[in-house]
């Protein structure tokens, strides 16, 4: 791998700083661009490094094996799924990573780690990657992980019929000819340059499955991982029950791990502290210190993650850019992250990915403004704007944003009627004018494949325009994509998130801490600044225990 800042290739400088950037440099480490592989012994016959962001065990005690584990999972509906690279609500990310893993993995300080099914992932050239496996892993039916099952895995994720959630971010591979160099090593080509494609493979929605896997249509059998744990009941809108893979090639504790839907908070508190679960998501921030007397145990995660207020650019009265930049202006942010997030978070400007490196700090901080949002409304021919706005409690925070925006609006003359829908996650989810989502930690380019671009999978504002300022995003994205340069990179960057700062489609308050709770018999949970609940959902139910 050659360019220009040869920096780029240095090994990992790990950031401890809460708010420090996310830096490519970390992710692409290495002489070639090999990603820390010397650095970490191969797991064969069972071996296994050290979990990935795993808990100080000695300080959690020695870890034992036994009990039911049962989890309270925020949102989920009757289209509720299990898909070793697809997801939707929250109870399918945690089904999703009992079962089925990537090839590489984020740390809690959500850094690059080798500690995946792949031993290595090296960088031939600025377009070809080779992926070499461990030796000795296996699937919960016995059969040996290949090369195969990788080839099948990338190539069922970048057929686009296939509607699964990373087919955006397979652009730059060239998907029909991923080689197998031999058993366990696969040469991935690419079609451009990528600098995000070791990102990629360690998002949770690269699940690697098996040589002719299908998404779960009633057969259990067929929800075959190499995870910690296996299906064994599920019924969409309530409950799946998955018992210990006992040829797993690192540790688990658990006998089983049951995961509960649940659209009601109150209802998920009251059965944690009943003890009719173990843990739960989403634990309401002004909830955290009521719960401590009741033997609950909070664990508060500071990540990137943010819940956005959605304006589909392409849809009235959201397709004029004056009332997407009124409405950027009615908002107290202050007053939101402390309202909703009783002070666990941060302050955000409008942009998203705040640990990349490329996050431009440098864009004035915006202010409430009601008088300009009046007069931008006026110019617009909107006084006295009545909209419904869309929410549903998939996450914490995401009705109350909703009600706390609508109050903010009426001092701007604006009525909005909040729409909080169990169904929100149906057929009208994407399609509506002014809606509230969630997202968690990722870095910049691969948010913006999974949101902000034409093809991506859940692009709520339905960015970029089609002409006038902005309209130019999905060439730049391009350009940043394939730029080996990190300056030229992050100032193309820079002027992405300068249209959407300015003509975008999302209101970003805050970025949230995500806070769950658990009973104190769970040990292992630390923090994390990754994407999921609890720290990624115990790393996939495998690095937590009853103490």
């Amino acid at each position: 791998m050659t360019g220009t800042d040869d920096k780029r290739w240095q090994v990992v400088e790990r950031q401890d700083g809460l708010w420090l950037p996310l830096s490519r440099r970390n992710l692409l480490m290495g002489a070639g661009g090999v990603i820390m592989a010397s650095s970490l012994a191969a797991c064969g016959g069972g071996s296994a490094p050290a979990p990935a962001g795993g808990t100080d065990t000695a300080a959690a005690g020695t870890p034992k094996k036994g009990g039911d584990f049962k989890l309270g999972v925020t949102g989920g509906g009757s289209k509720d799924m299990m898909d070793g690279q697809n997801i939707v609500t929250k109870p399918d990310q945690a089904r999703l990573v009992s079962a089925f893993e990537t090839l590489l993995e984020f740390d809690d300080n959500y850094q690059l780690q080798t500690t995946g099914l792949a031993e290595s992932v090296s960088a031939d050239n600025p377009k070809q990657y080779t992926i070499k496996l461990r030796d000795g892993i296996t699937f919960q039916n016995g059969k040996p992980l290949t090369a195969d099952d990788v080839i099948y895995s990338l190539q069922r994720i970048g057929t686009q019929a296939n509607g699964l959630t990373g087919f955006a971010a397979t652009a730059t591979m060239d998907i029909k000819n991923v080689k197998k160099i031999d058993k366990l090593t696969v040469q991935l080509p690419l079609l451009t340059a990528d600098s995000t494609i070791p990102q990629t493979l360690a998002s949770y929605t690269f699940g690697i499955v098996p040589v002719g896997y299908k998404a779960f249509k009633g057969d259990v059998s067929t929800q075959i991982g190499t995870g910690a744990y296996k299906l064994k009941s599920f019924t969409p809108g309530q409950q799946s029950v998955h018992t210990r893979y006992d040829g797993y090639w690192r540790e688990s504790y658990f006998d089983s791990v049951t995961i509960i839907d649940f659209s009601d908070s109150t209802a998920q508190i009251n059965a944690l502290k009943g003890g009719q679960i173990d843990a739960m998501t989403d634990l309401p921030a002004n909830q955290v210190n009521a719960v401590k007397s009741s033997g609950v145990v909070p664990l508060i995660s500071q990540t990137g993650g943010w819940i956005p207020i959605c304006m589909a650019i392409d849809m009235a009265p959201f397709n004029d850019p004056k009332v997407r930049q009124a409405m950027r202006l009615i908002v107290d942010r202050q007053q939101i992250l402390e309202q909703l997030g009783s002070g666990y978070g941060q302050v955000a400007n409008d942009i998203y990915s705040p640990f990349d490196e490329g996050y431009n700090k440098d864009l004035p901080q915006r202010e409430q403004d009601i008088e300009q949002a009046k007069s931008l409304l006026k110019s617009a021919g909107k006084e006295g704007l009545t909209v419904d706005l869309h929410t549903t409690n998939g996450a914490s925070g995401m009705v109350e944003l909703a009600s706390v925006f609508a109050s903010q609006a009426k001092a701007a003359g604006v009525n909005i009627t909040v729409k909080n829908d169990p169904n929100y996650y149906g057929d009208a989810y994407l399609k509506l004018a002014f809606s509230v989502d969630f997202w968690g930690t990722r870095g910049y380019l691969n948010q913006v494949q999974q949101g902000s671009l034409p093809n991506s999978p859940y692009n709520e504002t339905h960015w970029p325009p089609s002409s006038g300022e902005g309209s130019n995003f999905g060439d730049l994205y391009k350009q940043a994509l394939a730029e080996t340069d990190s300056a030229k990179r992050i100032e193309i960057e820079h002027e992405m998130q300068k249209a959407e700062y300015d003509t975008g489609g999302y209101i970003i308050p805050y970025f949230n801490s995500l806070i769950d709770g658990h009973s104190a018999k769970v040990a292992g949970l630390s923090p994390s600044k990754g994407t999921l609940n609890l720290a990624g959902f115990g790393h996939g139910f495998r690095t937590i225990w009853f103490a």
